[in-house]
């Protein structure tokens, strides 16, 4: 693309939050949109991007990522966090919270301080950290002599750099959490609860303290449960019975079968549930090959990662474009709901909503372009195709030139 003489990508079926408009145009100039909406002839001497009525969607936001092709964000290494965002940015999220699994305190920093001295479009739009305030009876993959409680401080210490750590995912059930948790969201970062047993008890009073998200929904969670004839709700249904709570959802068909995840849909809406990938080392990788995600170690098995033991999860092996042709292809819920649960919702979440998340005048070219089984052709970011100077797959089927 050129961003001086702007660009016009017409004949787009776009979607919009509650409808899909055939015949569409969009226009962007230096990477910012400027027009969304009826066809209008580009001005003169721009360039012209013709999609032939495939589907214009807004870049995907993924808010739950932690590696892909064999590196992960636990590196200390910045072509580790440069390869990771690439690959996952080719596949249609071009926004990405580096997720970080438990590990040591140094360790972890590390990995940050590599993040940090990631550059330009390298660089994920902030961390995520999951762990190592976990509960340990709900640890899933995570290392056991990784985990941590929050009375210990060493949270603070993760914190160097302002607006860099955008989520902690805790148990606010853990010894600290409170502390840790009003701390946290005063730095105006959002708190998540994840691998927890908390009962609805204390998931409220965590919420009363700041908390605001929760993770992956029916993973590393307490759930119903019974105390002889009486029923004992745990931290899912509280989330799902909740008003303003965020929650995640890995619908890769492999978490979660389509049943559940037309359950939450239902619960929670598309304004409160994010489509996540929890994307693995493994994600790309064949099955069978192993690989390290901060202290955890697991390997690529049949469409998800598993554990070194077999007996968890360690993430998936899906980019977020995958969970979102699950969502709408085998769940049932509408394109324009699943594409506010993959990008917009998460956008708002990770505090980055008035940047990009959806496609309106004022927000950055961050694009994807789908064909009728909602499978990636190509992807913009910041107004540049990232397939510019080359030929590929992609590239089929479109026609670009001078307007």
């Amino acid at each position: 693309m050129s961003g001086e003489r702007g660009v016009a990508v017409v004949n787009a079926s776009i979607v919009h939050h509650e409808r899909v408009a055939t015949g569409e145009c969009l226009f962007q100039r230096d990477g910012v949109i400027e027009y969304v909406g009826p066809h209008r002839r580009p001005p003169a001497g721009w360039d012209v991007v013709d999609v032939r009525g495939r589907l214009l969607l807004p870049g995907l936001v993924d808010v739950h990522v932690h590696g892909a092709r064999g590196r992960t964000f636990n590196e200390p290494d910045t072509q580790a966090w440069t390869s990771v965002t690439a690959a996952h940015a080719r596949a249609g999220s071009t926004s990405v919270l580096a997720t970080l699994a438990s590990d040591s305190l140094p360790a972890t920093a590390a990995a940050l301080d590599a993040g940090r001295r990631t550059d330009g479009d390298s660089r994920p739009v902030g961390a995520h950290l999951e762990g190592p305030y976990l509960n340990p009876e709900f640890a899933g993959a995570h290392r056991e002599e990784a985990l941590r409680t929050p009375d210990d401080g060493g949270w603070q210490t993760l914190l160097a750099e302002p607006e860099f750590v955008r989520m902690v995912t805790l148990a606010p059930e853990l010894p600290g959490a409170a502390k840790a948790i009003r701390a946290l969201t005063e730095r105006n970062i959002v708190v998540s609860a994840g691998h927890s047993g908390a009962s609805g008890e204390v998931l409220a009073t965590a919420r009363s303290h700041g908390l605001s998200h929760v993770a992956h929904l029916w993973s590393g969670q307490s759930a119903l449960s019974k105390d002889g004839p009486w029923r004992i709700t745990g931290l899912l249904e509280s989330v799902l019975a909740s008003d303003g709570l965020t929650a995640e959802l890995i619908a890769d068909g492999r978490h979660l079968p389509a049943e559940l995840v037309r359950i939450a849909y239902r619960c929670l809406g598309p304004d409160r549930l994010c489509l996540v990938s929890d994307a693995s080392a493994g994600t790309g990788l064949p099955p069978g090959t192993e690989f390290s995600m901060g202290a955890a170690r697991g390997v690529v098995a049949d469409g998800v990662a598993l554990d070194h033991r077999g007996e968890a999860f360690c993430g998936s092996t899906s980019f977020l474009s995958d969970i979102l042709r699950f969502t709408v292809l085998r769940a049932g819920v509408p394109l324009p709901h699943a594409t506010r649960m993959a990008a917009t919702t998460p956008a708002r979440v990770a505090g980055i909503a008035e940047r990009t998340g959806s496609l309106a005048p004022g927000l950055a070219a961050d694009l994807v372009v789908l064909d009728d089984a909602l499978r990636v052709l190509r992807v913009a970011r910041h107004g540049r195709w990232l397939d510019e100077g080359g030929r590929g797959p992609a590239d089929e089927g479109e026609e670009t030139g001078d307007g």
